[in-house]
């Protein structure tokens, strides 16, 4: 089974840990190196079904870093932003499980 994994500020894993999540990476400064270093070992764990991470932290990251979190199947990345629209979710679910849930008939 795999397992669900949270990398932020405390702030934003919190909440998360308060329902159970046990795979929690928290940092109290935003630290590139570090984070890229983090996001490169879920990138690696192969326990590891889905990321969920915060928007600063996702911008914080290179470009190539970005891309591989973009483009992983295993695990999906899915970014929580104050500001994330509903297309931007459409698009993540979409490349996400390959089909448009969010489709018109």
């Amino acid at each position: 089974m795999k397992k669900l994994a949270v990398i932020g500020p405390p702030e934003f894993t919190l909440g998360f840990q308060l329902a159970g999540i046990r795979e929690i990476i928290t940092f109290t400064k935003l630290d590139k190196e570090e984070t890229t270093k983090q996001i490169h070992a879920l990138l690696t764990k192969a326990d590891i079904g889905i990321v969920i991470a915060d928007e600063e932290t996702m911008n914080s990251l290179d470009e190539q870093t970005k891309a591989d979190t973009t483009v992983s199947l295993s695990p999906v990345f899915i970014i929580v932003s104050r500001h994330s629209q509903q297309e931007e979710l459409r698009k993540m679910i979409k490349q996400s499980i390959g089909v448009d849930l969010m489709k018109e008939a």
